[in-house]
């Protein structure tokens, strides 16, 4: 290899747009020699070598990607639009009921939250892929049942749907 292994896994990470598993580093790299130990370590080595970096190398639940570190929102944020990432009261109430309450069906939705759920939340949650059909219920017109997917996870730095906030009254609602 012209280049170290922890060089291109470090490209690969700058360059990807969505974060990368150790099986897909394994598979791009088309080495029979590597394994996933060896990625692992390799990624363990980067991150010592950014320990003194405003930037660090994050699991998320879809793979690895690189991330500011904590403390660096007042900057970032100067960069983005400000209305691009605003999502309304509705967008988040609704996506909390699927993170908090998974598997549940539009109507069960609207019952928690007492009005109509927009077709345009379910379908931004879906294009987004922050949700999916899960299954369907067994009732009258068989409704579909949404659960969230690594990428909501990904999108609030989460690798679990448990690392998510404790709502103490989640069980109330």
């Amino acid at each position: 290899m012209k280049y170290s292994l922890k060089n291109i896994i470090e490209c690969l990470l700058l360059v990807s747009d969505d974060p990368l598993s150790i099986s897909q580093i394994v598979k791009i790299l088309d080495d029979k020699n590597l394994n996933k130990k060896q990625i692992s370590v390799a990624i363990d080595e980067l991150n010592h070598d950014y320990s003194n970096k405003a930037i660090h190398i994050c699991q998320v639940a879809s793979g690895f990607r690189f991330q500011a570190k904590d403390g660096l929102d007042a900057y970032i944020s100067k960069l983005k639009d400000k209305g691009m990432n605003k999502f309304s009261k509705a967008f988040l109430e609704t996506t909390a009921i699927i993170a908090y309450k998974q598997p549940v069906t539009r109507g069960d939705i609207e019952e928690i939250r007492g009005i109509a759920v927009s077709t345009n939340i379910i379908r931004t949650l879906l294009e987004l892929e922050w949700i999916k059909i899960v299954g369907h219920k067994e009732s009258p017109g068989k409704p579909e049942l949404f659960g969230t997917t690594p990428k909501f996870l990904d999108y609030f730095n989460k690798n679990k749907l448990s690392d998510l906030p404790e709502i103490s009254d989640v069980e109330s609602i």
